[in-house]
């Protein structure tokens, strides 16, 4: 038990100015976009807005709440536990191999469902569901990702593709026409089956929108089930890298953008800002299309950085993406990914009380200490304890994690990042069953 004088809802009146914040994006802030107005229908026609009983009402308004408190940097009834981002665990846990979860509908759904229905502990969990993507890749071809079974073996993760697509010479020219040049110059390169003047081939563009089409529905009838059959809060699906991320995995590569930095960086400033509204919208469409406020905003590539270039290359356009997210009425999740201690003061940088700062294997301690009072935390119990610990290690940090960044509130525990795909199932349950004998606050 952790001891604190009082339950607080800590800063309800942010979390208010988000609900009202997102009922003005749905009622009038698509109205003067075809492609925003076209997911909020869709989102509305797919989405069921009943509970299947009474049970699972109560289970999900209890969580929910729980999770909304923590946000607000409140002390809710107990420390809430999700699975925070989840890829093909599932897929693990089902016995399902990660080829089949990629690519296969039926098997992917049968597997999602079996841990989220096996595991209504949590208090909220990642919709994995979401990497069904196999076959939209297979379709167009795009050279984004490895596939398991297609491209390497069948029970590895998919890989990215990281490679230049965008010579250094080119910077110029894709400031100056911006889609144009990546509609005519990026995107064949990454498929064939692009013409750098026709476009797609009318068959495969109307197979890729079918396909399109089958995995929305079936994307959001995995929610429906979820959330209001079984009763838990699906964490997010609105998911983008940051700007400064997309430059890199997209166009330029590590090695080259780390060059960049010295040689042109004023170009990768342009570029970056010229990619901060393509994550806005990707954003908005994905929130709208689902009904889900949470927004993962992926920084794979800020541990890179020293302070000094985050500063100039990640933060700006990261705060226009955040700021967006947050007048829109959404729940940014900051996920920095790898050890990114030194950046942690940043993040004071952004709105107290509606953002989440996801901790990989950065000091969570020291970012508690930090962001008490400004950002609630989530994190961290270690990958490599997840797949090859004993339930005893995950226990003692999670006992950790619960004296030393639980108390005062503003905390959410979890995997770091999430479960790996290969964790050991005792350890995903003992890291769940510890938080709900010892992570009630009195």
């Amino acid at each position: 038990m952790l001891k604190t004088s009082e339950r607080t809802g800590g800063d309800s009146e942010a979390i208010r100015e988000l609900d009202r914040a997102w009922d003005v994006f749905r009622s009038e802030g698509c109205k003067d976009s075809i492609t925003l107005r076209g997911a909020k229908v869709l989102g509305d026609l797919t989405r069921r807005r009943r509970f299947k009983s009474a049970a699972a009402e109560r289970r999900f308004r209890e969580k929910e709440e729980r999770i909304r408190t923590a946000v607000a940097l409140g002390v809710p009834d107990r420390v809430p536990v999700i699975t925070n981002g989840m890829t093909l665990y599932p897929a693990f846990y089902s016995g399902v191999s990660f080829a089949d979860f990629i690519m296969d509908r039926k098997k992917c759904g049968e597997a999602f469902l079996k841990f989220a229905r096996e595991n209504t502990d949590f208090d909220a969990i990642f919709p994995a569901h979401m990497n069904n993507h196999g076959r939209l890749v297979r379709l167009s071809q795009l050279d984004i990702l490895k596939l398991p079974g297609v491209h390497i073996d069948e029970d590895v993760c998919f890989q990215f593709v990281e490679k230049e697509r965008l010579k250094a010479e080119e910077y110029p020219l894709f400031i100056e026409e911006k889609y144009d040049f990546f509609r005519r110059v990026i995107v064949p390169r990454m498929t064939p089956l692009y013409h750098p003047r026709k476009g797609w081939d009318k068959k495969v563009l109307l197979k890729m929108a079918r396909e399109l089409l089958s995995f929305t529905l079936f994307y959001n009838r995995m929610l429906n089930v979820v959330e209001y059959e079984y009763g838990v809060p699906v964490l997010t699906a609105a998911m983008s890298f940051e700007p400064y991320d997309l430059t890199t995995l997209l166009f330029r590569g590590l090695t080259e953008i780390s060059g960049d930095l010295y040689r042109r960086p004023e170009m990768v400033e342009e570029v970056t800002e010229m990619l901060a509204p393509v994550c806005i919208m990707a954003l908005e469409n994905m929130a709208l299309g689902t009904g889900l406020r949470g927004a993962v905003i992926l920084c794979e590539r800020s541990f890179s950085l020293s302070p000094k270039q985050f500063a100039r290359f990640s933060l700006p356009t990261l705060k226009r993406v955040v700021d967006a997210v947050i007048a829109r009425g959404m729940v940014p999740m900051i996920t920095l990914e790898g050890d990114c201690t030194h950046l942690f003061e940043y993040m004071l940088e952004f709105p107290p009380a509606r953002c989440v700062c996801n901790i990989d294997t950065g000091d969570i301690f020291k970012a508690k200490k930090i962001l008490q009072g400004h950002m609630c935390v989530a994190g961290n119990v270690p990958m490599n304890l997840m797949v090859a610990g004993t339930p005893d290690d995950i226990r003692e940090y999670c006992r950790r994690l619960i004296e030393e960044v639980a108390p005062g509130g503003g905390y959410i525990l979890s995997g770091a990042l999430g479960i790996p795909d290969n964790a050991r199932h005792e350890n995903v349950r003992t890291m769940v069953e510890y938080v709900l004998e010892h992570g009630a606050y009195l």
